[in-house]
């Protein structure tokens, strides 16, 4: 799955791509892609200039000269920017004709992605948008008190409120399991047991290690892999996350399932 770092490589990467460019039109293949009505979101978006991209959390906010459109790309959605006619599959389930003769695909394995269209003045104040967390990278500054009332009320382990993208978002399963591991948290304590430095230790490694991932352009393994041509390389400085020992103490690292999610982590390091 794309996470806040894949997420933001992809940013980055399309919006040198198609920023100025007009949707010609759109081919919407699979309607549940689409929040609300298709014939709607077509219409909308028809004609209009992509001015910017943004991004919060996992989600990507396409910005036109008239209105928005949000993406999530979910489990294995990609976009491909390709020559028009170039590139067809039963898994392409979106299509925009751009004005340069280019078509910006979407692609989705699984169909879970979701598209919908935002007045842009409306986008960050409604939902999907409205119920992100805090975002690690975007946050001039963090007030670390805000997030550890919130973790401490909770009665489940801290893997799976980090993966829940209310609180801080953007760190999916692999980037939790290094952010734990850095400050040596054991994935299956609590929420309500985590003190406050542990929490503001959480919030400092998240910075850094999404910070890095994004300079690296992404981790690259089986669960997430480009289309735009850019392959990432933080899968080289992984510590934990598919590893078998511990980088610290050599101790042979724990894999188990937290909510379905398989975790690594060392009992010796983390506490």
């Amino acid at each position: 799955m794309p996470e806040l770092p894949e997420v933001e490589t992809v940013r980055r990467t399309l919006l040198g791509q198609i920023k100025d460019l007009i949707i010609n039109d759109i081919d919407v293949r699979y309607d549940s892609i689409i929040d609300g009505d298709t014939d709607d979101f077509i219409s909308k978006i028809r004609g209009k200039k992509i001015i910017n991209i943004e991004r919060l959390g996992k989600y990507l906010l396409f910005v036109l000269n008239e209105g928005a459109f949000i993406s999530h790309l979910r489990m294995e959605g990609k976009y491909f920017y390709v020559p028009k006619g170039s590139l067809d599959n039963k898994h392409i389930h979106v299509v925009f004709y751009l004005s340069n003769g280019f078509m910006l695909c979407y692609q989705d394995v699984r169909k879970f992605g979701r598209m919908a269209y935002k007045n842009y003045e409306e986008a960050y104040t409604t939902k999907p948008l409205s119920e992100v967390g805090i975002d690690p990278i975007l946050s001039k500054q963090i007030e670390i008190k805000l997030i550890y009332d919130k973790i401490v009320r909770k009665t489940i382990p801290i893997k799976t409120i980090l993966l829940d993208q209310t609180i801080l978002s953007g760190l999916g399963n692999i980037y939790v399991d290094e952010v734990l591991y850095k400050a040596s948290i054991n994935p299956l304590r609590l929420g309500k047991d985590l003190n406050y430095e542990e929490i503001e230790s959480i919030v400092k490694e998240s910075i850094i290690i999404l910070s890095k991932a994004i300079e690296l352009k992404g981790t690259t393994i089986r669960s997430y892999t480009s289309s735009l041509g850019v392959t990432g390389e933080y899968q080289n400085f992984l510590l934990v996350h598919t590893k078998d020992f511990c980088p610290n103490c050599n101790t042979k690292l724990d894999k188990i399932k937290i909510g379905g999610r398989s975790t690594y982590y060392c009992k010796n390091c983390q506490r």
